[in-house]
């Protein structure tokens, strides 16, 4: 069963999250955190995103922003005080503050590179449920949203170090555009259209 990401949804979308991308730097945060920046996500006007369920736990979602740089801006402006407290005991490190500020600025660089502003901003799968094809039934999903909601195209960014994740989109339909340097990893730009699936299917 597919739902929408709900604030309900958080603490166990924090945890596949942190079992599925465990080098990320978002993961390096804490599960509170992640879990409240899903919380935040689900709210957000600029941000939507799908779980898919089974014997009623998550065991794979999928997070997506419909506008990057205003979803940062509706999360700071929404929850900065809470954000602050959860990461209180973090921000004494240079290195994650200068990940943090990377983070918020990342949205601006890539304006340059005239990518879209829609963006899928993080999938995972429990590994009990892998190779299934849930990633491909939310990423399908999650584009057909967009479409609905009028956007045309779709970036995400890919570790290039990832390589199950690179083939995964490039099997889907996924096109590299360019590269991106942030927190020190080099990550390579997949784009897409939203009606990808509806003309191949």
């Amino acid at each position: 069963m597919i739902e929408p990401l709900q604030k309900h949804n958080a603490a166990q979308i924090a945890q596949l999250h942190i079992a599925g991308i465990p080098t990320g730097f978002i993961s390096s945060l804490g599960k509170k955190f992640v879990a409240a920046l899903y919380e935040a996500i689900a709210e957000s006007p600029y941000g939507f995103g799908l779980v898919y369920e089974a014997d009623g736990r998550v065991v794979g979602f999928v997070a997506f922003s419909t506008d990057i740089k205003g979803l940062y801006k509706s999360i700071i402006k929404k929850n900065v005080i809470s954000f602050g407290f959860l990461l209180c005991g973090k921000l004494f490190s240079f290195q994650t503050i200068k990940k943090i500020f990377e983070t918020l600025f990342y949205p601006s660089r890539s304006e340059t590179q005239e990518l879209p502003k829609a963006e899928l901003l993080s999938i995972a799968v429990a590994e009990t449920e892998r190779g299934k094809g849930i990633a491909k039934t939310l990423i399908r999903q999650g584009l057909e949203e967009c479409c609905s909601r009028k956007i045309e195209k779709v970036k995400v960014l890919v570790a290039d170090f990832n390589k199950p994740a690179n083939i995964l989109y490039q099997k889907i339909g996924f096109k590299q555009i360019s590269q991106i340097e942030n927190h020190g990893i080099v990550s390579n730009v997949y784009v897409v259209s939203t009606d990808h699936f509806s003309k191949t299917y």
